[in-house]
């Protein structure tokens, strides 16, 4: 009897183990998600898409020999527009701020990652919340310089007309956090207190799902004005978890 009791209590406690091992894992490779309605939650955020959004559990994959399916976070959707709030994103380069090759799919899904690997467009950069800023990419083909489809980086437009080019967050740089992370293309410890070297990196970013940018909005599309100042208002409502 002793030794039934022994051998229970040792699954017991390998059990236990085997569990907060599994727990370990998936945190290391994501985050836990869930979604109630239009609202979504995981262990970073908790937000609420509008009514006239979808909102559904984004997942990844590891790579390597076993292969594990993970939460990374969230896809917001309005027609063509997609919003992705990737909570569990973390820069690999090991440069400040990361590089943009590491979240062009979020944003140019129609560029290509080739040296120098920069951002395709004209940046500009508007305030989106108290702490966020939104760099919005333009672009105006030159007609002066014919575009070459199969090796641009930013395969261009056939249109002179400037258009849309995607955007993304970032946190707003002053000078009470210039020490820290802003900037970047990674937001990094959106909570108080600021701290730096906090790697808690996430990526929030907006794109149109086409790989043809033909199809891309123009600068005056009243939908794009419509769905920009919504995503604002959608970065703006997110409730960092503590």
């Amino acid at each position: 009897m002793r030794n039934q009791v022994k051998s229970i209590l040792l699954i017991s406690m390998f059990s236990s183990s085997l569990l907060s091992t599994r727990a370990f894992a998936q945190a290391d490779f994501g985050v836990h998600s869930h979604l109630a309605g239009q609202t979504y939650e995981d262990d970073k955020i908790r937000v609420a898409a509008p009514p006239d959004w979808t909102v559904t559990v984004d997942n990844g994959t590891t790579t390597g020999g076993r292969q594990l399916t993970y939460n990374k976070g969230a896809t917001l959707r309005h027609g063509r527009y997609i919003l992705t709030l990737c909570t569990s994103c973390g820069q690999a380069s090991g440069i400040r701020g990361g590089r943009f090759s590491e979240i062009a799919g979020m944003v140019q899904p129609w560029y290509r990652d080739e040296a120098p690997a920069l951002p395709c467009g004209d940046p500009k950069i508007s305030k989106a919340t108290s702490t966020l800023d939104r760099i919005d990419f333009w672009y105006t083909r030159n007609a002066a310089h014919p575009s070459n489809m199969a090796n641009g980086d930013c395969h261009e437009p056939k249109t002179t007309a400037t258009v849309w080019y995607g955007s993304y967050f970032a946190k707003h740089c002053t000078e009470s956090i210039a020490a820290v992370e802003c900037g970047g293309f990674f937001i990094v410890n959106t909570t108080p207190p600021i701290t730096d070297g906090d790697l808690n990196e996430m990526v929030f970013a907006l794109t149109y799902n086409t790989m043809d940018p033909n199809e891309l909005p123009r600068r005056d599309d009243p939908e794009l004005t419509k769905v920009l100042a919504e995503a604002n208002a959608i970065i703006a409502s997110i409730h960092y978890q503590k």
